[in-house]
C-alpha cells in the first residue's frame, strides 16, 4: 500500500514539473531615434516580449519546417529607462536561412519586422530554450523611419551604422500548472489523503483461545 501511494505522488508531481513556463526574448542595445518628437542618439534601448514554451508553433512546416513563431503578445520596450509598450501586437520568431545562420526577430503580426539578428550560434532554434546572449553589430535588419504607435506617443528609429543589439533569451524558471492540471493534482492527493486515513484506521484484534 506503502509504494501504492508514493508510486501515486512521484506520478502527481511529475505531471506538475512538465508544464509551460514563461520565457522572454529580448533585443537590447544603443540606437537612435525619436520618440513623442524628442530626439536621442546611441541611448540604451530594450525591446522584450514574453510568451510560453507550449504557445510556440509553426506555421506552415510543410512548406518552411525551420520558422517557429511565439503567440502574439505585448511588446514592451524601454529608452534609458522610460518604459512603455507599442499598440500593435507582435510575435517572436527564428528561421534558418540560406547561407545556414538562423535569423531571430520581432514582427508585428501580420505587417513588416521590427528588427533581425542573425548569428550561426542561433541555427535550429525553437524559441523554446534560453539562447544567446547574441551581438549584432551592425543590426542585421532594423525597421527605422517607420512610425511606430506606443503608448508613449510615436516612436522612431534611425538608420545608425554604430548602432548594435543584443539578443537573449531566458526562462522564468517556475513551471505555471495549468487548471486542469491543477485540478488533477488536487484530486489525486485528496485520494492519496484518503488510502491514508482508511489505513490509519485499521486495527489489531487478537484473539485468545
Amino acid at each position: 500500500m506503502t509504494r501504492t501511494i508514493f508510486t501515486a505522488m512521484a506520478m502527481l508531481l511529475s505531471t506538475a514539473a512538465a508544464q509551460a513556463e514563461p520565457i522572454t526574448y529580448t533585443f537590447k542595445g544603443r540606437l537612435s531615434g525619436s520618440l513623442a518628437g524628442n530626439d536621442f542618439s546611441r541611448s540604451v534601448v530594450s525591446f522584450s516580449l514574453t510568451s510560453d514554451t507550449d504557445t510556440v508553433f509553426q506555421p506552415s512546416p510543410a512548406v518552411r519546417p525551420t520558422l517557429f513563431n511565439s503567440a502574439p503578445g505585448t511588446l514592451n520596450f524601454s529608452v534609458d529607462g522610460t518604459s512603455g509598450t507599442f499598440d500593435a501586437l507582435y510575435n517572436a520568431f527564428s528561421i534558418t536561412i540560406f547561407n545556414g545562420n538562423s535569423l531571430v526577430g520581432l514582427t508585428e503580426t501580420g505587417s513588416n519586422d521590427l528588427i533581425d539578428v542573425v548569428d550561426p550560434s542561433l541555427r535550429g532554434y525553437d524559441l523554446r530554450g534560453p539562447a544567446g546572449p547574441v551581438t549584432n553589430r551592425p543590426i542585421d535588419f532594423l525597421n527605422f523611419d517607420t512610425p511606430l504607435s506606443t503608448s508613449l506617443g510615436e516612436l522612431v528609429l534611425f538608420d545608425d551604422d554604430s548602432s548594435f543589439v543584443r539578443f537573449s533569451a531566458s526562462l522564468a524558471g517556475t513551471a505555471v500548472p495549468e487548471p486542469a492540471n491543477w485540478a488533477m493534482m488536487i484530486g489525486g492527493f485528496g485520494l492519496v489523503g484518503g488510502a491514508l486515513r482508511r489505513r490509519g484506521s485499521v486495527r489489531a484484534r487478537v484473539t485468545f483461545a
